[in-house]
């Protein structure tokens, strides 16, 4: 009898033990690490603002947060990516050289051991060639301190303002500035230049350059400095459009011209050159002309754009890109043309 009582009780508590075993749920990740994806926010021609957090079970650490996309859906952290080790915060991020008018799917991911954990998937359109960033030469696709500029996906980053400094329209002639000086006035030439000294009352005098000039055979009393870029007080983009702003160097121009095709256009009844990169994305410069005295000189045929760099072999005149639309349209960049008292125009850089 006490055989079977002792069997029965064995019995019960296995079954128990069974029951209890089976209460016990096994371990379920998804539960122990939750990721969220952000709705993508402040989407552009070429980026988009991402993110995402995480919450993870008390005790348990990760080593990693970030955000993955891909123009297919459901992308993984093999795709493109970006990321931090500072896990316990929300992760937000700008996600650039994106491709203009794309379809592109993004998850926020987490990292634990060698095991990922993703949020939902998000998509998101960046918009379209348009307006400056495109064939019309319009808005840009960005702005900084206020002024517009198009990502020509140049080798060095450089971004280019859409309109020249004075104008409100990519077709708008802007201002025009002598050489080194930061305001347009009524007459150009050397009685009226900033950094030239006219005066021969004494025999010990000779008239030329007082800044910017590496011969001293051409500066006033044999004077020579060697700066060879203007300096920001004398930049005509930095002057009006502030810090952060400002006018191209040779390389830059340079930079542009390799990098780009130009053909003879029209925007809005204003003759021009377009200047369109490998990316789609285009650049108007109008023919804004070059004064000479009072008068602007074959205007709405010609451009010169002034770069910050001086010719040092010859101060008195500095590197520019030059364009014509007469007959077939021509473009390059050259330091023998206008000399620095020319009022021509500006078209800014930023980076």
């Amino acid at each position: 009898m006490n055989k079977v009582m002792k069997a029965m009780a064995a019995m019960m508590l296995l079954t128990v033990m069974c029951f209890v075993a089976g209460c016990n749920k096994p371990e379920n990740k998804d539960d122990d690490v939750r990721v969220t994806t952000y709705t993508p926010q402040d989407v552009t021609q070429t980026s988009a603002v991402c993110g995402g957090d995480v919450i993870v079970t008390q005790g348990l650490s990760l080593s990693e947060l970030g955000v993955c996309w891909s123009t297919s859906s459901n992308p993984t952290a093999e795709d493109s990516h970006l990321s931090t080790s500072n896990w316990s915060e929300p992760y937000v991020c700008s996600i650039t050289g994106l491709d203009p008018g794309t379809k592109y799917h993004v998850r926020a991911y987490a990292l634990r051991g060698l095991e990922y954990y993703y949020g939902d998937d998000k998509s998101f359109t960046t918009e379209g060639n348009s307006g400056g960033g495109g064939g019309n030469g319009g808005s840009g696709n960005g702005t900084y301190n206020g002024h517009a500029y198009v990502d020509l996906g140049l080798p060095s980053g450089t971004l280019w303002a859409t309109c020249n400094v004075g104008a409100t329209t990519p077709e708008g002639y802007g201002d025009h500035f002598a050489w080194g000086e930061t305001q347009p006035k009524g007459y150009y030439d050397w009685s009226t230049y900033m950094y030239y000294n006219g005066d021969t009352q004494s025999s010990f005098n000779r008239p030329g350059l007082t800044k910017y000039c590496t011969e001293s055979h051409l500066g006033y009393c044999d004077f020579a400095d060697n700066l060879t870029t203007l300096l920001p007080e004398d930049d005509a983009a930095t002057a009006n459009w502030g810090g952060g702003w400002r006018m191209p160097t040779k390389a830059e121009f340079e930079e542009l011209y390799y990098n780009t095709t130009f053909a003879h256009t029209q925007q809005n009844g204003v003759n021009g050159i377009l200047l369109t990169a490998d990316n789609g994305n285009s650049l108007f410069l109008p023919t804004a002309a070059s004064y000479d005295g009072s008068t602007l000189y074959v205007l709405d045929r010609t451009g010169c754009y002034l770069s910050s760099s001086l010719n040092r072999t010859d101060p008195l005149r500095m590197w520019a890109l030059y364009f014509s639309v007469i007959g077939s349209a021509d473009c390059g960049v050259s330091g023998d043309g206008h000399l620095r008292y020319n009022g021509s125009s500006v078209r800014a850089v930023c980076r």
